[in-house]
């Protein structure tokens, strides 16, 4: 899919994989976390604790560290303009996965001042990371819709780093700031925000590039984001309702939009991957009605937990993780191409069997985590996590296997190169 003027963009292969790697393996402690700290699921209410601590495993040690590694590795291609600072990769690497760890371990024990030092080592990644964003974008010279999405994930990441450095002075410092205010505004625009444009940003690219389809009108995907940014600014600002049904309007029509692009696919079929994408899109509309009854006062008991579910292992995580089940192969097939062997076949890179077992646990922890939200039965939440964990160890082996095959050079039958 990518010809030889797009390669010479990638990164080597080292870089974005090493963001991978760190994802997968954060993935596997936020479930662990989780599973060790079950009976307090049904009770949390966003302060610090185990939970917490797990919930920032996923935000920030998998889908900002994966996020990362992807818009570093495909962001040029859709640019057309290479990222030249590899040192400064390395440093953000560095610098973010120390820094979460630190974060979510001082924040598991109740430590603020422990959290102080992992919080200013991921903004400082953060902000090393946004030059590199800046500088990519500020160059770009193709796909500007992809581009467009890109600014906006930009703008909400400078301003979510900004509200998480408030949140940490006041644990810390006492600062006198409304606590519930600052969390509206981190938890919208982290999520809906930077990961969410990254999200629709990279779907318009991503998507049809893998299904061999032609990507959505960019006059209507311009208006979706145009509603989108709309309902960031109003939920950053604790204007609920209005963000709701703005979002629950761009998330629909992004899903018709991507919907009929795949259905003009070459390739049949999907794939089981695709699967997950769907998932992630029911849960992300779902989120945003569940949001809009809530401010209504007609959302079930427990509704926060149900919609932080929806939200973020639902949406999110679930995304993810089947964007991933597609890029890892796919990517280490265009590394390890040569001149003289070709390029080695996808699906010899893909274990469908481990993928299988991942989406099945994955889905099955999903669904008993919701249904402890819904019922408060905190016996389903023990459940959905050793699901989790069960998943997050079928997709380890998963990526233990697409690296071992490229590594070793155990690899089937190739593609001819072409002539």
């Amino acid at each position: 899919m990518f010809g030889s003027v797009s390669r010479s963009r990638l990164l080597p292969m080292s870089l974005p994989f090493r963001y991978f790697g760190a994802a997968v393996g954060l993935h596997a402690l936020a479930w662990g976390l989780l599973l060790f700290s079950w009976k307090e699921l049904t009770t949390f209410e966003a302060g610090l604790g185990p939970v917490f601590a797990a919930l920032h495993l996923v935000t920030v040690g998998v889908l900002v560290m994966a996020a990362i590694g992807a818009t570093l590795q495909l962001l040029p291609v859709a640019t057309r303009q290479p990222v030249r600072a590899l040192w400064a990769v390395r440093l953000v690497w560095w610098l973010l996965v120390p820094g979460t760890l630190v974060f979510c371990l001082g924040a598991a024990l109740y430590r603020p001042q422990v959290m102080g030092g992992g919080a200013i080592s991921i903004v400082v990644a953060l902000l090393i990371y946004g030059i590199l964003l800046f500088r990519n974008l500020a160059g770009a010279r193709g796909m500007k819709v992809v581009v467009a999405h890109g600014w906006a994930a930009l703008a909400c990441l400078v301003a979510l780093a900004a509200a998480g450095l408030a949140l940490v002075g006041r644990y810390e410092h006492g600062w006198a700031l409304d606590p519930l205010v600052l969390r509206n505004a981190h938890l919208v625009l982290a999520t809906y925000g930077f990961m969410g444009f990254l999200s629709f940003g990279l779907s318009a690219f991503l998507l049809p590039m893998l299904a061999v389809a032609p990507p959505p009108p960019a006059i209507a995907t311009r208006v979706v984001l145009g509603l989108a940014i709309s309902a960031v600014l109003f939920g950053a600002v604790g204007l609920v309702l209005p963000a709701a049904l703005q979002g629950l309007g761009a998330a629909i029509a992004h899903v018709v939009l991507m919907e009929r692009s795949l259905r003009a696919r070459l390739r049949q079929p999907l794939g089981p991957s695709f699967l997950l994408v769907r998932v992630s899109w029911a849960c992300l509309i779902g989120s945003l009605a569940l949001a809009a009854l809530m401010w209504l006062d007609l959302a079930p008991p427990r509704a926060p937990l149900l919609f932080g579910l929806l939200l973020v292992p639902g949406w999110l995580l679930t995304f993810l993780l089947g964007v991933l089940q597609r890029i890892v192969p796919f990517l280490a097939s265009v590394h390890a191409s040569t001149g003289t062997r070709g390029t080695p076949v996808i699906s010899a890179l893909t274990p469908a069997r481990l993928l299988a077992w991942h989406r099945g646990f994955h889905l099955l922890a999903l669904a008993l985590l919701i249904a402890c939200a819904v019922s408060g039965q905190p016996w389903l939440a023990l459940a959905g996590a050793a699901a989790g964990m069960a998943g997050a160890a079928a997709f380890a082996a998963f990526f233990a296997f697409v690296l071992r095959k490229v590594h070793h050079g155990i690899q089937p039958p190739h593609q001819p190169a072409p002539a």
